[in-house]
């Protein structure tokens, strides 16, 4: 990192060849498109050489890498979700992935499912039953408020905290993908 902080191109071009690939099949399970993926990476990697003067800063580069990767990969979503015709693709990719592909989905389903409700399960039993009346009985914040005798704002801050809390757990355990979906 020190190296690169330098401008040193050799030392960037090991990071980008140690990443590249990695992030790329991290991407293209978010994306569902090589060609977004590729220039996602590229795109990750031109920030990373952009921020260089910063890097020895960094005190967990894969974590940050990914993060950036994330977060260039959410730009994509959102800007794909104003436009229907890349939307269309995009299901179309997915509609398109073979069955063993649908399998292994659905088991990272069923996973990300158990590793949310072990989440649900360590949060505080006010905040537990603010999330399950918003997210499983489908409630609005003055619903929730009224059975639960608080205040909308309470219930909206009550579901943000348990959401932080969730995507917390999530990252922390490893579960990158899970708590981008979540």
């Amino acid at each position: 990192m020190e190296q690169i902080s330098a401008s040193d191109q050799k030392a960037f071009d090991l990071l980008f060849e140690r990443y590249r690939n990695r992030l790329f099949v991290y991407l293209i399970k978010v994306t569902k498109s090589k060609e977004t993926s590729e220039e996602i990476v590229l795109d990750v990697f031109l920030k990373i050489w952009q921020g260089r003067t910063l890097l020895s800063e960094v005190d967990n580069f894969e974590a940050f890498l990914f993060r950036i990767a994330r977060n260039k990969a959410l730009d994509f979503l959102r800007w794909a979700q104003k436009r229907p015709l890349v939307q269309m693709e995009i299901w179309s990719r997915i509609q398109d992935t073979p069955a063993a592909a649908q399998t292994d989905n659905r088991i990272l389903l069923q996973h990300a499912e158990a590793a949310i409700h072990y989440a649900v399960k360590q949060l505080s039993p006010q905040r537990k039953a603010v999330f399950l009346l918003s997210r499983e009985h489908g409630l609005t914040y003055e619903e929730i408020a009224t059975r639960m005798h608080i205040s909308p704002h309470t219930v909206r801050n009550h579901l943000a905290a348990s959401l932080q809390f969730i995507r917390n757990h999530l990252s922390s355990n490893g579960e990158m993908l899970l708590s981008l979906l979540f």
